[in-house]
């Protein structure tokens, strides 16, 4: 049986669909069989409510380094360990955005699909999924460390080609140039919404200490996070 020759698991309105848009490109590489960059099972597996074969069944070893990138897994407590199960060598991938500016961007997707006053339910999921570090953490004692490929938003946003190209270079396959680097995705938030008086300021406190130990403990250049330095 097969299984994921790469594995993306967040962060949650950070970029991941517009980086896998560009990542599969390569004629080589794709997605799962059903053709979905998000498949939402490994959690499912975890929680036992879902069979692995549901999983691996969708990467095939057809001579295409299939993978997926489900952004909630980053955060799922069953997740980290079901992947070292089910995923046990492919490279994990993470993508990282200002957090204050990732919670934002989901009370806006939340509010354009009409799911917010004020927020989204629950807002604790949205106020976790923030806390990179912690989560990070959980999936290097999983997976190992040395598994785990993680990059900032910001930074991608600068030189998309090299940041696909090191991605491309791990999975086992030779860069290629790239094209219709700046298209937005299909995932773009459009309603507008508004900060409730100190929330960000909230989320700025909490989240500080998380940026600090990305840039100690992870060699991570997250300078372009304003207000978190």
């Amino acid at each position: 049986m097969s299984s994921p020759a790469w594995l993306g698991i967040g962060a949650q309105r950070s970029g991941t669909t517009w980086f896998t848009d560009l990542l599969t490109q390569h004629p080589s590489v794709g997605l799962g069989t059903n053709g979905k960059k998000e498949q939402q099972l490994l959690h499912k597996v975890g929680d036992g409510r879902a069979e692995a074969s549901a999983y691996l069944d969708l990467f095939p070893a057809d001579g295409v380094h299939r993978g997926e990138w489900t952004p909630q897994s980053l955060r799922h407590a069953s997740a980290p360990a079901t992947a070292a199960r089910l995923v046990p060598d492919a490279p994990v991938l993470v993508l990282l955005r200002d957090p204050v500016e990732r919670f934002r961007s989901a009370m806006r997707l939340a509010a354009t699909r009409g799911k917010s006053w004020p927020y989204p339910v629950p807002i604790t999921v949205q106020t976790w999924s923030g806390f990179y570090a912690d989560q990070l953490d959980a999936w290097a004692a999983a997976v190992g460390r040395e598994r785990m490929h993680v990059m900032v938003y910001e930074n991608v946003r600068r030189d998309p080609q090299a940041a696909v190209g090191e991605v491309w270079r791990l999975i086992g396959v030779d860069p290629v140039p790239l094209a219709e680097v700046e298209r937005a995705s299909g995932s773009s938030s459009q309603a507008e919404w508004d900060w409730t008086p100190g929330l960000k300021e909230s989320l700025q406190v909490m989240y500080r200490p998380q940026a600090e130990r990305l840039a100690k403990d992870w060699g991570l250049d997250v300078s372009g996070w304003t207000g978190l330095h």
